[in-house]
């Protein structure tokens, strides 16, 4: 406890190596009292909140989307342009204050205010709570939050970092001073907790206890208490680990009992989960009398009651542990949540049974993958009867969805038959594809049912890959396993979501989003689809939707798609799935597209709200100025001017590529005429001579009736683009009508004349010739020749 009392006190008051000056004291500017303002933001009490500053920007964050505060505004000052973005499970308010004012954020019965009046606030010392005091464990920082919100991860609005954000549902205060670490940083907040990963192995989760922070990796930083932390240990060091102590396995394994005594409840529980009875284990546990339970000692000893009181803890801790893994294995995940909690979540000897929680309950898979790999040691030391109810299946899961260096920690598989189908997958991505087909074709006679429709659905997966089947011809054999005819067993659920999930890959590669569309949409996330992997089986899907030359086999500049769409169709098919992506750069980059396809068909508040929210999603600094530019270019047409203004001030960026930053110039001086500044818009344009300045600038002179300037340069635009023969294209036509028109309106006879001898009689269109003809009659004579 000493320690732990001291660490804390280091965070909380920081050293010189680590502290991080806040914001909200270091950068505050002074504020007049008249510029007093305040800003009411109507979150429920189901909506929890996170509050910071982002560079110029105090960012507020909600845990849920709505919609409703898309048009929210504030009354007066500081607050009244509020840039609120709405998405699939957030929604984040931006302010920009440059400045960095005082600020103070507090909760009332109507929701959250905001308010530059400097007054004590829900930050105050007095109302801070006592949880937000972190705790450090070994591999892992608790966040005490006993009303937390749903963790976000969120790019960094100023600098792309990936910021970990935990709302609060109540008043914490926030963070007052930050704190650097290894991997992270702790940011200063109003409210909530924002965690800035310069790690990718730096993860945050919410549990019961509040949100914990750890790093996930085969090789991990030393997150919380410092200890040596290696991957993976060896078999005869894990033997000896608290699982061992807890699951009742001894010290040598097997579940014996050295001791004469009676044995407990417990023992006997201990008993059954070590024979691979995990189910007889929970019953044992739950039916244990209440006096059976720890209780406190009333003994009059001190030492006596101390060791009981110990003795106690120890029997309550294992029987928590001891229940949980029971319930995982016997398929009662829903009893089971306490593997992924603060107390065995993160410890060294329980992580790979917090891996195999995820793993069933269909949480991401990268994360479970690695707890597995890391544990695959540990887990191999077990007694038998217990390594057959998880082993196998981890080692399966590892061989489909790990990364390399996790598959590679699978290397070698017992030699036993439960690892065949794993052996064979990692076979497959070896590159061993012979081998691997081989393997396969022999697992789909297999005696049990799941291996042999997991060996079919994998024997279809490989023969795709390999270019062995057309896109077609494997959804059609998937949708032949699915049908499941000839066997003689049902199709478990297991192998027809895997069924499910390849006929979906393979109808999207063949050309036919909405029939993928249609059977991933009957999928749930689960063991053999996790939450990412269907995710990615959406985005890959709603790809070829947006950017249909991406569909492998598509013909150049062309979609392949094997029904025709409208455009109509493709946004209403992309709109009702998009939900079930992630939000992330990848995402960002969908939306950017889905964007495109919107502003095209005129629905610009739809575009609007796709471009802020790729801008909000995307970490690269780039790709995020080209979504702000787009977003600018939506708002134009709609003639949000304030938006137009916000979007083009955060797309500003010193590595921008000439021709972005060509096209937010040009942005920019649309904006200018559209505020009635002229000037500043042909400021913008004076030294840019491509086609598409000399467009625009004809564009702002003809605004202003300035018909001379006009005629100079769209004339010089018209050389470059009008050949001297030849028909004339739609563009060219138009270009030369409009440059006639403009010469008429500045009464240049020698424009209107050396077009006439250009075009030479070729045509303008019916119409246009004839507009034409009149403006050549209007001209006065200028000598007897004409």
């Amino acid at each position: 406890m000493m320690r732990k009392a001291a660490a804390c006190l280091v965070l909380m008051q920081g050293v010189a190596a680590q502290t991080v000056l806040s914001p909200l004291r270091a950068a505050y500017a002074a504020v007049p009292p008249s510029s007093h303002a305040s800003l009411l933001l109507p979150f429920d009490a189901r909506t929890a909140v996170a509050a910071f500053w982002s560079g110029p920007d105090f960012v507020v964050v909600a845990d849920q989307s709505l919609p409703a505060l898309s048009h929210l505004s504030g009354a007066q000052g500081l607050f009244s342009s509020p840039d609120v973005t709405v998405l699939e499970r957030a929604t984040v308010i931006r302010l920009h204050l440059p400045a960095h004012p005082q600020l103070s954020f507090s909760r009332q019965s109507d929701g959250w205010i905001l308010q530059t009046d400097g007054s004590d606030h829900a930050g105050s010392s007095s109302e801070r709570s006592a949880g937000s005091v972190p705790v450090f464990m070994p591999g892992a920082v608790l966040f005490p939050q006993k009303q937390a919100g749903r963790v976000l991860t969120l790019p960094d609005p100023a600098s792309g970092q990936r910021l970990l954000i935990a709302p609060s549902l109540s008043v914490t205060g926030g963070v007052p001073q930050g704190r650097r670490a290894e991997g992270y940083s702790i940011r200063p907040s109003l409210e909530g907790l924002v965690i800035a990963a310069d790690s990718p192995q730096i993860a945050l989760r919410g549990t019961a206890e509040g949100v914990v922070l750890d790093a996930v990796a085969l090789d991990p930083l030393p997150v919380g208490e410092k200890e040596v932390f290696s991957a993976p240990a060896s078999a005869s060091v894990v033997a000896r680990g608290a699982d061992w102590v807890w699951l009742g396995f001894g010290s040598a394994g097997g579940g014996q009992k050295a001791s004469s005594r009676q044995p407990s409840r417990l023992d006997s529980a201990q008993t059954a989960f070590a024979a691979g009875q995990p189910w007889q284990a929970l019953r044992v546990l739950d039916r244990t009398p209440a006096s059976e339970a720890p209780a406190t000692s009333t003994s009059t000893s001190t030492s006596t009651s101390t060791s009981k009181a110990a003795r106690n803890d120890t029997v309550q801790i294992a029987g928590t542990f001891l229940h949980a893994a029971a319930s995982l294995l016997a398929g009662h995940t829903g009893q089971a949540q306490g593997l992924n909690d603060a107390r065995f979540g993160d410890a060294p000897a329980t992580r790979v049974w917090r891996g195999l929680y995820l793993m069933q309950t269909g949480q991401n898979s990268q994360t479970a993958s690695t707890l597995l790999a890391a544990g695959f040691a540990q887990m191999q030391a077990y007694p038998a009867a217990v390594r057959a109810l998880m082993v196998p299946q981890a080692a399966t899961y590892v061989a489909r969805f790990g990364d390399a260096a996790s598959a590679a920690l699978l290397d070698p598989l017992p030699d036993e038959s439960a690892y065949d189908l794993a052996r064979a997958l990692l076979q497959a991505r070896a590159g061993q594809a012979e081998t691997a087909r081989v393997a396969l074709e022999n697992l789909t006679a297999s005696s049990s049912a799941q291996t042999a429709a997991y060996a079919r659905a994998a024997l279809v997966g490989l023969m795709l890959e390999k270019d062995m089947l057309a896109p077609a011809t494997a959804a059609e054999a998937y949708g032949k396993l699915l049908e499941n005819e000839g066997q003689p067993a049902t199709l478990p659920s297991g192998p027809k979501a895997t069924i499910r999930l390849g006929q979906a890959h393979a109808f999207a590669l063949a050309g036919q989003p909405q029939a993928a569309l249609a059977v991933l949409d009957r999928v749930l996330a689960g063991p053999d689809v996790p939450e990412d992997v269907l995710s990615s089986g959406y985005l890959a899907i709603l790809r070829g939707l947006v950017f249909p030359e991406t569909v492998r086999g598509a013909p150049a500049g062309g979609a392949a798609l094997a029904a025709p769409f409208s455009a109509a169709e493709r946004i209403g098919l992309i709109a009702a799935h998009l939900p079930h992506v992630e939000d992330g750069p990848a995402k960002a980059k969908l939306l950017a597209g889905y964007g495109r396809l919107l502003l095209a068909g005129g629905r610009l508040d739809a575009a609007m709200a796709a471009f802020g929210q790729a801008a909000l999603l995307q970490d690269n600094p780039v790709a995020k100025a080209d979504a702000e530019d787009l977003l600018a270019q939506a708002a134009l047409q709609a003639h949000r001017l304030d938006v137009v203004q916000r979007a083009l001030d955060r797309a500003r960026h010193p590595g921008l590529p000439d021709d972005l930053a060509t096209q937010c110039a040009y942005d920019a001086a649309r904006l200018a005429v559209a505020l009635d500044d002229p000037d500043k818009a042909l400021s913008l344009l004076e030294q840019d001579e491509t086609d598409a300045g000399l467009e625009l600038r004809g564009q702002v002179y003809e605004a202003l009736k300035r018909w001379p300037e006009a005629v100079l340069v769209l004339g010089r635009l018209a050389t470059r683009s009008v050949p001297e023969d030849g028909v004339l294209t739609e563009p060219q036509q138009a270009l030369v009508s409009r440059l006639a028109t403009d010469a008429a309106a500045a009464q240049d006879s020698a424009t209107l004349l050396r077009l006439k001898g250009w075009l030479a009689g070729r045509t303008l269109g019916v119409e246009q010739d004839e507009r034409f003809a009149m403006q050549i009659r209007s001209i006065k004579p200028l000598s007897p020749a004409h």
